[in-house]
C-alpha cells in the first residue's frame, strides 16, 4: 500500500507506461522544447565537473576524491531536470520501451521520439556549451586545459568500453527517475534522484548527454586532440547503444513484475490489488469505482510529471 508520501510500485510503472502515450501525442515543439532545456540543464552539472577537475593537486594526489566531489556536483543538473519536468534521452528510452511492451505506443514510435530529443538535448547542450561557456570566456586557462584533457580521456577509450560504460550509467539514471516519479515531495524527490546519478559519476560512466557538452567543450578549447568524427563515432554511438540496453535492463523487469494488466488503472478491479497482486473479495462496485479513481489520479498525476 502507498504512504501519503509516496505511491506504489505499480503505481509508478503504469504512470510511466501511460507518458509514453502522452509524450507521443504531444506536439513536435514542446517535445523539442522540453530536451533543448534538458540538454542545457544537465549541462550545468557538466560545468560545475570541469571546473572542479582544474586543481591539478586534485588529479595527482587524490583522483579518487576528485571523482567523490565530482559526484558530488553533478546531480545539480538532473534534479533541475526532474523539478522543471524537461526530457532527457535516456529517460525516454526507458518510457518508450514500457510503452511498447504495452502496446500503448507502436514501434516506430521509438525512433520517432528518440530522435527528437536526442535533437533537442544535443542543441541544448551545444548551444550552452558554445554560446554561453565558451563565447562567454567562463573557463580560465587552467579550466579549459583540464576540459580537454578529461575529454581526451573519454574519447580515447574503446567502443566497447564506453558502450559497456553507458549499460552502467543508464541503469542508474533510469533508477533515480524512477525512484523520484515515487516520490510526492519535492525533497524526496531530490534525494532520490541525486544519489544514482552521484554514483554513476563518480564510478565513471559515459551518459550520452553529458558527452554532448563535455566533449564539445574540451574541443572547443582547441587543446584536445581528438576529432568530430571520432567523438561521434565512438563516444556518441556507444555511449547511446549502451545507454538504451542500461534502461531496457531496468525497465523491462519492472513491466513484468508491476506493469501487468491487473495493476491497470483502466481496470475497476485495480483498487483491491495489492502490492502482491491479492484482491479482496469484499467491497462493493462503488467502493472500487473510489478506490480506482485515487489509484489513476495518482497515476495520472505521476504521469504528467514524468521527465528525465
Amino acid at each position: 500500500m502507498s504512504s501519503p508520501q509516496m505511491i506504489t510500485l505499480e503505481q509508478a510503472t503504469w504512470a510511466w507506461i501511460e507518458a509514453g502515450a502522452k509524450k507521443h501525442k504531444m506536439d513536435i515543439l514542446s517535445r523539442y522544447l522540453k530536451a533543448f532545456q534538458a540538454g542545457y540543464l544537465l549541462s550545468f552539472g557538466g560545468t560545475l565537473v570541469q571546473i572542479m577537475t582544474a586543481n591539478p593537486w586534485f588529479t595527482t594526489n587524490a583522483p579518487g576524491l576528485l571523482k567523490i566531489l565530482q559526484g558530488l556536483v553533478f546531480p545539480l543538473g538532473l534534479v533541475m531536470i526532474v523539478l522543471f519536468q524537461a526530457d532527457l534521452v535516456t529517460g525516454q528510452m526507458a518510457i518508450m520501451i514500457m510503452s511498447t511492451m504495452k502496446r500503448k505506443v507502436p514501434l516506430w514510435a521509438w525512433f520517432v521520439d528518440w530522435t527528437l530529443v536526442f535533437i533537442g538535448n544535443l542543441s541544448g547542450a551545444l548551444f550552452y556549451a558554445g554560446i554561453v561557456v565558451h563565447y562567454g570566456g567562463i573557463y580560465t586557462p587552467a579550466i579549459s586545459k583540464s576540459a580537454a584533457m578529461a575529454a581526451d580521456m573519454k574519447a580515447e577509450a574503446a567502443f566497447h568500453e564506453i558502450f559497456l560504460r553507458g549499460i552502467g550509467c543508464n541503469y542508474a539514471v533510469v533508477a533515480a527517475v524512477f525512484m523520484a516519479s515515487l516520490a510526492k515531495d519535492v525533497v524526496s524527490k531530490i534525494f532520490a534522484s541525486y544519489l544514482p546519478i552521484f554514483f554513476f559519476v563518480a564510478a565513471g560512466y559515459d551518459h550520452v548527454v553529458a558527452n554532448m557538452f563535455l566533449l564539445p567543450e574540451g574541443l572547443m578549447t582547441d587543446m584536445a586532440d581528438f576529432s568530430v568524427g571520432r567523438y561521434i563515432g565512438t563516444s556518441i554511438v556507444a555511449s547511446f547503444l549502451g545507454n538504451v540496453v542500461g534502461a531496457a535492463l531496468l525497465v523491462v523487469p519492472l513491466v513484468y513484475i508491476h506493469g501487468r494488466d491487473e495493476f491497470d488503472p483502466n481496470n475497476l478491479e485495480v483498487a483491491d490489488v495489492g502490492a502482491h497482486g491479492s484482491s479482496s473479495p469484499n467491497g462493493t462496485v462503488a467502493g472500487h469505482q473510489q478506490k480506482n479513481a485515487e489509484w489513476r489520479e495518482d497515476v495520472e498525476r505521476a504521469a504528467a510529471s514524468k521527465s528525465g
